[in-house]
């Protein structure tokens, strides 16, 4: 269905777009009896770039992507009641852009001689145009970013991978959960029951579909097995399709459906969920199920429960919850810390994004690791191992890595890859080839946090296959927010350990020893303690590659919360055999927060607190001094 159809009736245009809403019933039926509607199939375009702006457009139904000829990615998602080409069209200036059909669509089309005319005849037309042009430029202006950051989806179609069916009792747990959302499910009963007779390409059916979506908070189709009528239908009106997949990758063709929602749907618009019988932190196989349906992301649920259905279902409607983790160094375990704190409240999270130590902090929550197995994790990596204290001939770095290495593929599997986590994850590093942010989002586990911690100077970078030198993520990017909105919409908990205010050091610079006067300072422990009190060398490495870091600016949305636990001024980034007390430390200082927080009605930490619901009593006090000076008693409780 494409081109322009006749004159459009304007009972059949919602007198709820803003358009009209100035215009009496008289002025709303001349302005559409000017235009004519034009049907689109997804994928047509509908404009081209630096093509003429002798027409302007409103979209009646459906959805349209804005895009440059040199950039794919999507300027801006136009929907119903929205204006199309205003800018070009009065500017009279060549399109800036394509404009291409995301969905079945359908536009009025006025084009500048019945623009002239009309405005002749209803003057009050032009006003209302030009007021909905002002509107645009205010909405843009107020959605400035420097950040792309994932829409929500407002339909999804529903369809078999493989050859495997689902699990019937998958099928009814999503959909009664999606429905308990408030989303609307359709299928082919109930689209025949609703129209008999009537082909899928009808305008009625088409204007009803496209009317729900304006309502319903999300649609989702149903498809089929087959690639029947109906399921491609399905496919077409989606804003992301959603892989149904059972056991292992088949090696056969890809099925029918599957090849025309790959044809429909790039990558990015895809989303694969593998459904399991039990949950585990690691499975196997998930790679072969990508390279066969190459999805932006992928979803491992269990048939036990109930946690990783709804955990779905979060992720389709927008309100998956995020950990954002930074790096510091020996201040990791305060991200364990602060998980536990949550976890006790029920809080469950659905996605993980880390830098340098937060990678491998994160890493672990993805494989459904508690805070008490980080914890240990974290004293066989950076204590048992020693792997900062091994210090090499200094050709590739000053610390020998391989104890590093060892003790990462110990801790996390050798063969785990990301795609085989339980929960979705990314480890940030910067990569020096391209001087670009790398967000890690496939590969061996242990490699992408090696990768993600490599600090410049002390650790020799990570060569990829393909090349590539990747050193530790905090270069770039040390609270990688702005990448955990560009996978998924909701809320995030950000956990950082950087301070906006000023740090000033009480040091004179004339006392800084020379090279015989520091080693005799350091063979002689009474000499030692004479030494000024500055920060080390790796502490003045860090902050050199963190000082670009804003804390005060981060990229934060209404529903992302920050929290930044403080320690004793004597705990050094390094200090790895210290992690038990930053542990502590963090832990019972959240529990506190987080109380606060919620008696404050603070809307993010509600909206988190809303994953779970169930709170876990872990029976410890929280006592101010508990916080800042915990003693092992204090210690020993928490194990």
């Amino acid at each position: 269905m494409s081109g322009p159809s006749s004159t459009v009736a304007w009972e059949n245009v919602s007198e709820d777009f803003a358009l009209f809403r100035t215009l009496s019933s008289e002025q709303r039926l001349k302005a559409f009896s000017a235009m004519v509607r034009q049907d689109l199939v997804r994928g047509q375009l509908l404009v081209a770039q630096g093509g003429p702006s002798d027409s302007l457009f409103m979209v009646l139904h459906g959805a349209l992507a804005v895009r440059r000829t040199d950039d794919p990615a999507p300027i801006a998602e136009l929907r119903a009641g929205e204006l199309v080409g205003e800018i070009g069209f009065f500017a009279n200036v060549p399109r800036t852009a394509d404009v291409i059909a995301i969905r079945d669509t359908s536009v009025l089309v006025l084009t500048r001689a019945a623009y002239q005319k009309l405005a002749e005849d209803a003057p009050a037309i032009v006003e209302a145009l030009l007021a909905a042009l002002a509107r645009r430029l205010a909405e843009q202006t107020a959605r400035l970013t420097t950040i792309r950051a994932l829409p929500k989806a407002r339909t999804v179609a529903l369809i078999q991978g493989g050859c495997e069916p689902s699990p019937i009792a998958y099928d009814r747990a999503l959909l009664d959960g999606l429905a308990a959302t408030g989303a609307e499910i359709v299928d082919s009963a109930r689209i025949n029951t609703m129209f008999p007779g009537r082909t899928l390409d009808a305008s009625e059916v088409t204007d009803w579909l496209n009317k729900i979506e304006q309502i319903a908070p999300l649609v989702v189709y149903l498809g089929s097995r087959e690639a029947s009528a109906w399921t491609r239908k399905s496919i077409r009106q989606a804003d992301i399709v959603v892989f149904a997949c059972r056991g292992n990758a088949p090696a056969a063709a890809l099925t029918d459906v599957e090849a025309f929602a790959c044809e429909v749907h790039p990558a990015p618009a895809r989303r694969l969920v593998r459904i399991h019988d039990r949950r585990s932190g690691e499975v196997s196989g998930t790679t072969a199920w990508l390279a066969r349906l190459p999805s932006f992301m992928h979803h491992h649920v269990a048939l036990e429960d109930r946690l990783d259905i709804d955990r779905l279902i979060r992720f389709l409607s927008g309100r998956a919850v995020g950990f954002v983790a930074a790096g510091g160094g020996s201040f990791g375990t305060a991200h364990v810390g602060i998980y536990k704190a949550f976890r006790e409240r029920g809080v469950i999270f659905d996605s993980f994004v880390g830098t340098s130590v937060g990678s491998a902090m994160a890493a672990g929550f993805a494989k459904n690791l508690e805070a008490e197995d980080l914890e240990r994790g974290t004293h066989e990596i950076f204590v048992r191992s020693r792997s900062f204290r091994r210090p090499t001939w200094p050709r590739y770095a000053l610390l020998d890595h391989k104890a590093f290495d060892r003790a990462l593929a110990d801790q996390y599997g050798s063969d785990c890859r990301i795609e085989d986590c339980w929960r979705p994850f990314a480890a940030v590093a910067t990569n020096l080839s391209t001087h670009n942010l790398e967000l890690i989002r496939t590969g061996l586990l242990w490699q992408a946090v090696r990768a993600s911690s490599a600090i410049p100077g002390l650790l020799p970078p990570f060569y990829t296959p393909e090349g590539a030198m990747l050193v530790d993520g905090c270069l770039i990017d040390n609270v990688p927010l702005a990448p955990m909105h560009q996978l998924k919409s909701g809320p995030n908990l950000v956990v950082h350990f950087g301070d906006p205010a000023a740090e000033m050091f009480d040091v004179e610079y004339a006392a800084l020893p020379g090279r015989l006067e520091l080693a005799a300072a350091m063979l002689m422990p009474f000499r030692k303690k004479l030494l000024p009190a500055a920060p080390s060398a790796v502490n003045v490495l860090w902050r050199s590659l963190v000082a670009h870091q804003r804390y005060d600016t981060l990229p934060t949305a209404p529903l992302d919360h920050v929290m930044r636990p403080s320690f004793p001024p004597d705990f050094g980034v390094t200090e790895f055999e210290r992690h038990t007390e930053v542990f502590c430390a963090s832990y019972l200082w959240a529990r506190q927060a987080i109380a606060r927080l919620e008696a404050e009605g603070n809307p993010a930490i509600t909206a988190i607190l809303a994953s779970g619901g169930r709170r876990i009593e872990s029976g410890l006090p929280a006592t101010p001094d508990m916080l800042l000076n915990p003693t092992n008693e204090d210690l020993s409780l928490i194990h």
